[in-house]
């Protein structure tokens, strides 16, 4: 019994990983090495124009009082040409600006 019992739960280990979708590093792949000023400023574009857009919303500890007693807002909005850069741009900002909080809005759509 035991042993049949160690066979089923080492075919069970062998054949977890076929049956588990796994994400392709093409889906999971990030950009790191974008700047927070990457892109350039704008303002919305109309609709339909294709280009894209990255918003993003949080804190940061205030530079001028410490221990976390102020805090200061992030506001930054930014036009790109590829997702691949907007969606690095936005890692970067979560990156930067989340030690104090949460971002409250960080995304990027098409226009």
């Amino acid at each position: 019994m035991k042993i049949n019992s160690l066979a089923f739960l080492t075919s069970l280990a062998l054949a977890l990983p076929a049956v588990i979708p796994t994400v392709t590093s093409a889906e999971a792949q990030v950009r790191k090495d974008v700047s927070e000023y990457a892109g350039r400023r704008c303002n919305t574009p109309p609709r339909g124009s294709g280009i894209i857009v990255g918003q993003f919303s949080g804190v940061d500890d205030s530079p001028f009082i410490s221990d976390g007693d102020a805090l200061v807002a992030i506001d930054r909005y930014r036009c790109f040409t590829t997702m691949s850069e907007c969606k690095g741009w936005l890692y970067t900002m979560q990156s930067k600006y989340t030690n104090a909080g949460a971002a409250t809005l960080a995304r990027c759509i098409k226009r």
